[in-house]
């Protein structure tokens, strides 16, 4: 080896063996949880609490589908907020009965999707377009701007439409709704 002015220096003592690399930490591989080690509950306020046996307790717990339209049973994300997730549960089915009632519900309440029956009428003002329609809930009426951003269609005539407040509403096949909704989803799409 050779210092900064070219002489060459003893290095003797030195180590030049290279040490082994530590592995990097994938952020992005999940992390499948075990059905069994997971119990549901429900906190005070009512928020779903999820504890992981021998290792953690989560006192809210987020939960998402995966897959909602092809797989809407299995592949559960359980996150502490919107954006830490805990880990992925592939199937629910094998909780336990309360811990599986609990997540359902979860579920339910973030995934709850009116189905549209009937479109009484669609009116465009200024950008946005209010909606009168009705649901197996009943005759509602909502707004939604932006129609090229919030309605999503999945082949072959499945339609999502997401109003102004992020509630969601399905529409499963418009080809069979009656010849009036039929034309309002042709005219304003």
């Amino acid at each position: 080896m050779y210092n900064e002015n070219g002489v060459k220096q003893d290095t003797f003592g030195t180590d030049d063996t290279t040490k082994p690399e530590q592995p990097e930490i994938d952020d992005f591989t999940p992390r499948y949880l075990d059905a069994a080690r997971l119990t549901f509950t429900r906190s005070e306020v009512e928020t779903a609490r999820l504890e992981i046996q021998d290792e953690a307790c989560y006192l809210r717990v987020v939960v998402r589908r995966l897959m909602p339209l092809s797989n809407p049973d299995g592949y559960i994300s359980l996150a502490a907020d919107e954006d830490t997730e805990i880990g992925i549960l592939v199937n629910p089915s094998e909780l336990a009965p309360e811990s599986l009632k609990i997540l359902r519900e979860e579920l339910d309440k973030r995934y709850f999707t009116p189905t549209i029956q009937k479109i009484h009428r669609v009116k465009e003002q200024f950008g946005i377009h209010e909606w009168e329609v009705e649901t197996e809930r009943g005759r509602i009426t909502f707004s939604v701007r932006g129609l090229n951003q919030n309605i999503k269609q999945v082949p072959p005539a499945r339609l999502f439409v997401t109003d102004v407040r992020g509630n969601r509403y399905d529409i499963p096949d418009y080809r069979e709704l009656d010849a009036q909704s039929y034309q309002q989803i042709q005219r304003h799409l």
